[in-house]
C-alpha cells in the first residue's frame, strides 16, 4: 500500500477523546511480528557487525552469537558499554527502519493526530534499555523540552514501538496524565547524563505518575508536553523499544518540500521544529509527489543532513558547559 493513500482511520472517537483529556494513549499490537521480524533482524545484523569489530579490536573477547534479540546485546555490554551506546544514538537507516516509519497503518494514526500534510521528524531512535547501562534510566521530561520554542503550540506526536514486551520490571513508560495541558515545563541538564531533566521543584504534586506497560507490536502515543520518563531495566535481557516522531508540514521543517500558500510561516522561524537532524514528507495528499518513498533515498536525507545546532532555549543548561 502506499504510504500517501487513504487508509481507514484506526483510532475512534473515544480513544481520541482518551489522548486528548490524559495526553497519552496506548495502541495494543499494531505492529505484527512479521510486520516487526525485519526491523529485528536488521537490528542483530548491525548488533553483529559491531561486536565483529569490537571484537577484531579487542575490545571483547565474547561475541555472544548464541544470545538471542532480547539479551546478546546485555552479554556485549557485560564486556564493553561502547555498543549499547553506538546503537542507541539513532545510526540506524536501513530499509526495515524506514518501512517501520512510513507503515501505512501507523501513518493513519499520525494523520489523525496532526493533520494529512505529514512529515516523519528529524528525531527517531532505538531505545535499547540495557541493564545497569549508563543511558538506561530516562529522567522526566518532555520532548518539546529539546525542539524549538516556536514549536510548543503545535501537537508534535511521540510514537514509542515496543520491539519487546515493555513492563515495570525492564523499564516501561511513565507518564504524568493531564500534565500536557499547562504547557512547558523548566527543564535543565541532568547531573548524572547528557539527557535534559524537569527538575523536582517543577513536577507538579497533584498528579499520580501512571506505569504505562506496552506489550510487543503495541505503541504508547504521546503529545510532546506530556511529561515521561523510563526508570532503571532490573531485569538481565534489554528492553528494546524505538520512538518515532511525526507533524504536520505547516510547522518548520528541513525537508526539501513545496510550501504551499496555506503554510507560509514568519521570516524568524527556525529551520526546522528540531534542527540537527533531518525530516522528510512521509504522507501527502497535496503533493505525493514529494513524498520520500525509496529507503535509499530516506538513507540519502539522513547521512548527508548538515546538522545546525539545537535550541538553547535552557540557556542555563548551556551556560553550565
Amino acid at each position: 500500500m502506499s504510504r500517501d493513500a487513504a487508509t481507514v482511520m484506526p483510532l475512534s472517537a473515544e480513544q481520541m477523546e482518551r489522548f486528548d483529556r490524559d495526553g497519552y494513549l496506548v495502541v495494543d499490537r499494531l505492529f505484527s511480528d512479521e510486520e516487526l521480524a525485519p526491523l529485528i533482524d536488521e537490528i542483530c545484523a548491525e548488533v553483529d557487525v559491531r561486536a565483529r569489530r569490537l571484537h577484531a579490536q579487542g575490545a571483547i573477547t565474547d561475541l555472544c552469537e548464541g544470545e538471542p534479540f532480547e539479551s546478546r546485546l546485555a552479554r556485549l555490554n557485560d564486556q564493553t558499554p561502547v555498543l549499547a551506546r553506538e546503537i542507541w544514538n539513532g545510526i540506524l537507516n536501513g530499509p526495515a527502519v524506514f518501512d517501520v516509519i512510513g507503515h501505512p497503518r501507523l501513518l493513519s494514526v499520525a494523520e489523525q493526530m496532526c493533520g494529512p500534510e505529514l512529515i516523519a521528524s528529524a528525531v527517531y531512535r532505538l531505545r535499547p534499555k540495557v541493564p545497569s547501562h549508563e543511558l538506561s534510566a530516562v529522567p522526566w521530561h518532555q520532548d518539546a523540552g529539546y525542539t524549538e520554542p516556536y514549536c510548543d503550540d503545535s501537537n508534535m506526536l511521540t510514537v514509542w514501538l515496543a520491539l519487546v514486551d515493555a513492563d515495570e520490571h525492564n523499564g516501561c513508560m511513565w507518564v504524568m496524565p493531564g500534565v500536557h495541558k499547562h504547557g512547558i515545563r523548566r527543564h535543565a541538564k541532568s547531573p548524572e547524563t547528557w539527557y535534559l531533566t524537569i527538575p523536582d521543584e517543577e513536577l507538579p504534586r497533584d498528579v499520580e505518575p501512571v506505569c504505562v506497560p506496552v506489550a510487543q507490536g503495541g505503541v504508547l502515543l504521546l503529545t510532546n508536553m506530556t511529561p515521561h520518563a523510563s526508570f532503571a531495566n532490573r531485569t538481565d535481557a534489554v528492553r528494546w523499544s524505538m520512538d518515532l516522531r511525526y507533524q504536520d508540514a505547516a510547522l518548520p521543517t528541513n525537508a526539501d518540500i513545496t510550501r504551499l500558500p496555506d503554510e507560509m510561516i514568519s521570516p524568524d522561524a527556525p529551520s526546522a521544529c528540531y534542527p540537527p537532524e533531518a525530516d522528510f514528507l512521509v504522507r501527502s495528499r497535496r503533493r505525493p509527489e514529494e513524498v520520500i518513498t525509496d529507503p535509499r533515498r530516506f538513507h540519502e536525507i539522513r547521512t548527508r543532513h548538515q546538522a545546525t545546532p539545537v535550541t538553547q532555549r535552557w540557556s542555563d543548561m548551556f551556560d553550565e558547559r
